[in-house]
């Protein structure tokens, strides 16, 4: 879009800030407590509008109310997830970012703050420090970082700190030893959707 584009950045603020219902094509009626909703012609129901009760429409309009811990942010154009994919792809980054390998030094202070970070984190949360030693109380710094599940094992073993986990258990009860709310029928209530 051209900076000089108005037209262009109003359209563009239109899609940014458009609600999820428009109160245009709504009508309600106060002597019969109803809302009709005007949209486009449904291809179900074959008609262009809804007529249900107050509190029919309530419900719809809160169905738009994500749950916790839940966003309805949807990105477009050079943020959305397609292009960031095709970014990676290509390897193109964005103006001012560069990309470093795993050994080289952080190529910003902020990386450099955020890189050592964890340990003041850790320290916080569980009131020890992770690169203190714990004999001499002398500072320590990472050298390694193991994955491999048979060095780990054959290390905790020489230190004796291998305690496995417990791999088997009883097989799972029948259902008459459920609680008796647990076996409750489920019914699914499909609504229609008049957007």
């Amino acid at each position: 879009m051209a900076a000089e584009d108005a037209g262009g950045r109003k359209t563009l603020a239109g899609t940014m800030l458009r609600a999820p219902m428009s109160l245009q094509k709504m009508t309600y009626d106060a002597a019969t407590g109803t809302v009709i909703s005007r949209s486009k012609m449904h291809a179900g129901l074959k008609r262009n509008f809804q007529v249900m009760s107050g509190a029919a429409w309530l419900e719809l309009l809160c169905r738009h109310i994500p749950d916790r811990y839940e966003h309805l942010v949807r990105y477009a154009g050079w943020y959305s997830n397609r292009a960031r994919g095709e970014r990676a792809k290509k390897g193109r980054l964005p103006a001012g970012v560069t990309r470093s390998s795993p050994g080289e030094a952080p190529a910003t202070d902020f990386a450099a703050r955020a890189k050592a970070a964890w340990a003041r984190l850790i320290r916080k949360v569980y009131e020890a420090d992770p690169l203190e030693c714990p004999q001499c109380k002398g500072p320590m710094r990472v050298i390694a970082l193991i994955e491999d599940p048979g060095v780990i094992r054959r290390i905790l073993e020489h230190l004796g700190l291998w305690a496995p986990l417990a791999t088997e258990r009883s097989p799972p009860t029948g259902a008459a030893s459920w609680p008796r709310h647990a076996n409750l029928p489920l019914t699914y209530h499909p609504v229609p959707d008049i957007a």
